[in-house]
């Protein structure tokens, strides 16, 4: 009975790979959801798709909870005075893997940021923090939205705890 031959080492420099396997980076996906409940599954399976597509290396459960945490708060804190608002999903694998998360919201305004990203009971902002997550939030420049955005860095500095 014949073995079969070992996989070959997988190597971190792909650029003797033929092109089809060869990552690009960086990479960008970006999608526009209404301000409704069913966007958070639209934008979870969306996520996981193009997680895998753009075949990013870290926690990508992880980074989906992210994208459903920020669908969520978007629609629960500024959909009711929003109800026809669009949010924009933007998803990023950067040169050195960094995964960035951007959703923008139709309000500029984002009360008690600090509030939210360092509570200690489960809220959204506080879970993508327990998942790794690094929250930064800005108004547009022309003051009529505001981009909430997530870095997952891979590997995560946690990971060089364990």
């Amino acid at each position: 009975m014949e073995s079969a031959a070992a996989p070959a080492p997988v190597s971190d420099d792909d650029s003797n790979a033929p092109s089809f396997l060869r990552v690009e980076r960086p990479q960008e996906w970006s999608s526009r959801f209404s301000v409704r409940s069913e966007a958070v599954r639209l934008a979870r399976l969306h996520a996981r798709t193009r997680f895998a597509m753009m075949a990013w290396p870290g926690d990508q459960e992880n980074a989906t909870q992210v994208v459903v945490e920020l669908m969520k708060n978007a629609i629960e804190h500024v959909g009711p005075q929003h109800p026809e608002g669009q949010l924009a999903l933007d998803l990023i694998v950067t040169e050195d893997e960094t995964l960035l998360i951007a959703v923008t919201d139709p309000s500029p305004a984002f009360p008690d940021f600090l509030t939210a990203i360092t509570a200690q009971k489960s809220t959204g902002l506080a879970n993508i923090r327990e998942l790794g997550g690094e929250t930064t939030w800005r108004p547009s420049d022309d003051g009529d939205t505001k981009t909430v955005q997530v870095r997952i860095r891979y590997p995560s500095p946690a990971a060089n705890f364990h």
